[in-house]
């Protein structure tokens, strides 16, 4: 069974309701690069069989939808669902080559992958899917929800020094009622800094401020304080959960 030429796409990304471009170029023989006329083309895109946990066969056999881009060069678009199975597909093209009427078949990989603001990014606690849900938040962008959960995951580790739980090899916590206790509390403290609007903590350490006269009063609850301030829901989300150092029962 030939593989793709090395010109062709290989092995794609795509994330659940995109579009992924599939292309193929039938040789006159196998790895020649020498493209040649095809008939018959067909395509289809099944779960990997290792990998397949139901996923099945998105798209069956089919010569639908292909379209010829020059000889023997072929192009599928897969409008891949929403609700696709993420994992290994694989995808397999066939058709009756032209130089000497031999019935080839050709493959190749598709991988859809989590979708990024559904799946936390590796080292947070949190997704953008996740902090919506939580908050009800629908109109913040999902490019600022994601910086700010950077900062907010920073907030839980530095809270979370000397707790004691069982941690996967990055560092997430192994226990599933544990993550979800830091999801609550990460998007408690991701929308606690989303209102604060103050990345870098210093307005918060001023009663007030003026531009024109260049002057500046310090807040005295602030003066000489070392660690950022944790949202009170979040604070209280880890408290009742037990999680933080100082808890009486950490059991995790």
């Amino acid at each position: 069974m030939p593989t793709l030429a090395p010109y062709s796409n290989a092995s794609s990304d795509v994330f659940p309701g995109g579009q992924l471009e599939l292309i193929v170029q039938f040789d006159s023989w196998k790895n020649s690069g020498q493209g040649t006329g095809a008939s018959d083309v067909m395509i289809e895109i099944a779960a990997s069989g290792a990998a397949d946990s139901g996923a099945g066969t998105p798209v069956a056999q089919t010569s639908a939808g292909i379209e010829q881009l020059g000889e023997g060069l072929f192009k599928y678009l897969w409008n891949v669902p929403a609700g696709q199975a993420t994992g290994t597909y694989i995808v397999t093209w066939t058709g009756v080559r032209a130089s000497d009427g031999a019935t080839v078949t050709y493959t190749q990989a598709a991988t859809v992958a989590p979708d990024p603001e559904a799946v936390p990014l590796p080292g947070l606690y949190a997704s953008v899917a996740q902090y919506r849900a939580w908050s009800g938040d629908s109109y913040t962008p999902a490019q600022r929800i994601q910086v700010v959960l950077q900062r907010a995951t920073e907030d839980m580790d530095l809270a979370l020094v000397a707790a004691v739980y069982r941690t996967d090899a990055d560092g997430m916590p192994l226990d599933p009622q544990l993550a979800s206790v830091l999801v609550r509390a990460t998007s408690a403290q991701v929308q606690y800094l989303l209102a604060a609007n103050d990345d870098s903590g210093i307005k918060r350490e001023y009663s007030s401020t003026s531009v024109a006269g260049v002057s500046a009063a310090r807040a005295q609850s602030q003066q000489g304080g070392a660690l950022p301030r944790l949202a009170p829901r979040a604070l209280s989300i880890l408290r009742v959960a037990g999680v933080l150092p100082s808890a009486p029962l950490v059991n995790w």
